[in-house]
């Protein structure tokens, strides 16, 4: 059985003497390539993330860079400039964009990569481009360019850092390439499998009796309800950024959330159910903040979300406001498995930063695109305003 230890790529090192700026690429490049693994492992069928197309819409691309956009995988001339000058300064892009991939891969759930081959060609091919990015980033300071700045420090010339960017981009263009030809090429046998599949004969005992169009499984009718409050959205921003900074996560692995005092004294907080504890997190924290809502399992995403339509209060990923629950689906198998607290949404980029409980077995703070394909919609507070009879 093929665990996601096994998936593991290595790491790329940040090169002796970089920028803050070409580190924070090679980070995010890095979690890139291990997002794709990851998503073409399990069986993912919302597409692959694509980096050079992010860096493209962020208008990050040089004249040269925007080559890579192009179908295939790119090899540049060498020397081609392949990020706009002063990229660096939009470092924070990068971290943000690290993070939101980060947070997706701990999302995924090692069964869903269970039988998945690890000779798998595509993945062998991967694993070789990523190698190859080890080896020439770990060079020792004599194998690289090195300037002295005026302070006197060391550092890559403008031209070695540009060229470790090319390499590097070049090595994620490759990967994108090679593993969306990979889900192309699967998807396409799974078709020709299916049409070589002869009809079977007809029963000659006629036609079974129709079932009708049911879902093999469903939640109950939901009986969620809702009752004025005392609470403000700040409120609720508030409680979660008072528990995200006690600094709770689990001890092991457990399921079971602590935070520790001063003294170094460990203590269990109130959503600890001993169990998957993201919905115990938002629904404790809504409660805590003065708003009263009945759920029929304050502990289980299908059903807050189930409860959240039958009440009223789903609601659109483009309409997500600060305080809202936020709805993930990280297997994309139609099933919410995820939940976390809006913390905030910047209105000119569209970014959202949630507080998360079970995030990464911690609860922790994350930053994610509005299209982000794991997200699935928000579930809106109650009004704590008087209700019309």
């Amino acid at each position: 059985m093929t665990t996601l230890a096994d998936i593991d790529l290595p790491d790329l090192p940040h090169p002796d003497y970089a920028s803050a700026g070409l580190n924070a690429v090679v980070d995010v490049a890095n979690v890139y390539m291990q997002n794709a693994v990851v998503l073409f492992a399990s069986g993912w069928d919302g597409g692959q993330p694509d980096m050079i197309a992010w860096l493209g819409d962020k208008k990050l691309l040089s004249a040269d860079g925007k080559k890579l956009t192009k179908d295939g995988a790119q090899t540049l001339e060498p020397g081609s400039s392949v990020l706009v000058d002063g990229y660096d300064k939009q470092r924070g892009a990068f971290v943000d964009k690290t993070s939101q991939l980060q947070a997706q891969n701990d999302g995924v759930n090692e069964r869903a990569i269970a039988s998945f081959d690890t000779s798998n060609k595509a993945f062998q091919d991967v694993k070789e481009i990523v190698n190859g990015l080890v080896t020439e980033l770990s060079r020792k300071p004599g194998e690289h360019q090195l300037t002295r700045l005026p302070d006197g420090n060391l550092h890559l010339t403008p031209a070695e850092e540009n060229r470790l960017l090319q390499l590097i981009l070049e090595g994620v263009d490759r990967v994108h390439d090679t593993i969306e030809d990979a889900d192309d090429g699967m998807r396409r046998d799974a078709g020709n499998i299916y049409k070589m599949i002869p009809d079977l004969p007809r029963n000659p005992y006629g036609n079974a009796p129709d079932a009708g169009n049911r879902a093999a499984w469903a939640l109950p009718a939901s009986d969620a309800t809702w009752s004025n409050g005392t609470g403000t959205t700040d409120d609720i921003v508030a409680k979660a950024r008072e528990q995200l900074n006690l600094g709770v996560s689990e001890r092991n692995g457990d399921n079971s959330p602590v935070y520790y005092d001063k003294d170094g004294v460990a203590h269990k907080v109130p959503y600890n159910i001993g169990d998957a504890w993201c919905a115990a997190f938002s629904t404790w924290v809504w409660d805590k903040a003065g708003y009263n809502v009945h759920w029929t399992n304050p502990n289980y995403v299908p059903s807050i979300w189930n409860d959240a339509k039958h009440m009223g209060l789903a609601a659109n990923i483009s309409s997500a406001q600060k305080g809202d629950m936020i709805i993930f689906d990280w297997e994309g198998d139609g099933t919410p498995d995820h939940v976390g607290i809006v913390e905030s949404v910047d209105p000119r980029t569209g970014q959202i930063t949630t507080i998360e409980g079970n995030s990464s077995d911690r609860l922790k703070s994350n930053h994610y695109s509005m299209n982000a394909g794991s997200l699935v919609g928000v579930v809106k507070p109650p009004s704590n305003q008087a209700r019309a009879s």
